[in-house]
């Protein structure tokens, strides 16, 4: 059984056939340590040449969707995508648009208020052991790392999306701090009374106090981090990158660019240089630095531009390859469109609340911009279309994330309305009542409405009209 065509025009050749590759698996339905096909018979099935089907594999290699295994019985093996391959790419986009502590931990404690919710009104007592037997070991010493239990809680949730982006931002603040290992006595006292006060809220089923408590124990966390004098605000790419683009020589090569492009400043547009050149900087093979460029451009860190004065040159950043492998990992993990619905509203109310406490604090000209900005989606999505005007990220959902001043929640609001609007668009095909609600009827008096409570600085009603317009929108259990 092999997957539908994939029309990607504007991706290139390797990129398709990667494409391919990941909707074979798919629809293979994920079978772990099976043989695709030989290389023989991919270049017959793909109709590509020998070299594009070699970066595409390292392209599936690099998202952990297959291996090649070479000899006997040797072909695209289908393998197991993990964190590491999420963590990564989620470094990689963080470092591009600069994301500060403060900001990874805003976006965290969000998070998790929220899996502490969905985790109390889930829990039974099949549940209680096994934070109990954590709290124990906590108490005791024997657990190396206290986040065991924030786990614990995501997995409560039975929300893979949850699951994923909670340990996601768990460990990237990891990096902000560098001897977690050095906790004095009386703070690791004071984590472990944290705990037990969170659990004990799950398992009573209380979702409001298992929030509250949530909250206030990662601000204490974060208050704690911010006090230490090895503290960062902002990430050190060299400390952050190691082994986040893999360990072959072209993503190393993909690594030391990066850190290079980084470090450097470069702006978008900025030059990197030829493909001779870096070959000769680097004494790489020309093999080599086409594998790394590809990781480079595939994460939208650089792009290659053909022809006299050509060569790499720094890239926007954006989150579509980030949002890509996610997608690729959680479709291996089940995830359904009530998973994401789960996080939804949740994400949306907290954006607007943010975006208004941004244009509450704005300067007049500078709020002036902030509103035009909201008019233009408003005015974009009446003439694009709601689908294209998300592509180009152009539509009010969007344009309300960007005004948060925050990029790491601005990368979790974008990353879960595409993988959203990927599923809600398989629904609505399939399903009128569903197409109904996200005709522009029944959103753009909504948008109109939210926009026009951010412009009177009423933050209140933008946050009850948020709401609003996400219980009208919702979509029915999947």
């Amino acid at each position: 059984m092999i997957a539908p065509r994939i029309d990607s025009r504007q991706a290139k050749l390797a990129g398709r056939a990667a494409e391919q590759i990941v909707a074979d698996v798919i629809e293979l339905g994920w079978p772990v340590g099976q043989v695709l096909g030989s290389e023989a018979e991919l270049l017959e099935r793909y109709g590509v040449s020998r070299a594009v089907l070699r970066e595409a594999v390292r392209l599936v290699e690099h998202q952990r969707v297959a291996r090649m295994r070479r000899g006997t019985g040797g072909g695209l093996v289908i393998d197991e995508p993990d964190i590491d391959a999420v963590i990564g790419p989620a470094i990689i986009y963080l470092l591009r648009v600069d994301a500060t502590l403060d900001q990874i931990f805003d976006t965290r404690i969000l998070l998790e208020e929220l899996a502490a919710e969905l985790a109390s009104q889930r829990a039974g007592e099949s549940d209680l052991a096994l934070l109990r037997r954590t709290l124990e070991r906590e108490a005791a010493g024997e657990v190396p790392d206290y986040r065991l239990l924030h786990s614990h809680v995501a997995a409560l949730t039975a929300n893979p999306v949850l699951e994923l982006f909670v340990e996601t931002f768990a460990r990237v603040s990891n990096f902000y701090f560098a001897d977690r290992a050095a906790l004095p006595e009386s703070v690791v006292r004071d984590v472990c009374r944290a705990h037990d006060a969170i659990a004990k809220a799950i398992l009573t089923n209380n979702p409001g106090l298992a929030r509250e408590r949530m909250r206030r124990h990662l601000g204490a966390e974060a208050d704690f981090i911010r006090a230490q004098p090895d503290t960062v605000q902002r990430l050190d790419p060299a400390v952050a990158l190691a082994g986040s683009l893999g360990d072959k020589r072209g993503e190393a090569l993909a690594r030391q660019l990066f850190t290079e492009i980084i470090s450097s400043g470069a702006a978008p547009g900025n030059f990197v240089g030829s493909e001779t050149a870096l070959m000769d900087k680097h004494q790489a093979s020309r093999a080599v630095v086409r594998e790394a460029i590809r990781i480079l451009e595939y994460h939208q860190i650089a792009l290659t531009r053909r022809g006299p004065g050509g060569g790499l040159f720094v890239a926007e950043p954006d989150s579509t390859a980030l949002a890509e492998i996610i997608a690729i990992y959680l479709r291996r993990r089940g995830v359904k469109l009530r998973h994401i619905s789960d996080l939804r509203t949740g994400l949306e109310l907290a954006v607007t609340e943010r975006a208004a406490e941004q244009l509450r604090a704005a300067p007049a000209a500078e709020l002036e911009a902030m509103a035009a900005d909201l008019t233009q989606a408003l005015r974009a999505e009446s003439e694009l279309g709601f689908a294209l005007a998300f592509s180009r990220g152009e539509d009010f959902h969007s344009v309300l994330g960007g005004l948060t001043g925050n990029p790491a929640l601005q990368l979790l609001h974008r990353v879960t309305m595409r993988l959203g609007w990927q599923f809600f668009s398989q629904l609505a095909t399939a399903n009128p009542r569903v197409n109904a609600i996200s005709e522009p009827a029944a959103i753009e008096p909504a948008h109109r409405d939210i926009t026009e409570a951010l412009r009177a600085g009423d933050a209140e009603l933008a946050v009850m009209r948020m709401r609003a317009h996400m219980n009208a929108t919702a979509s029915p259990p999947t």
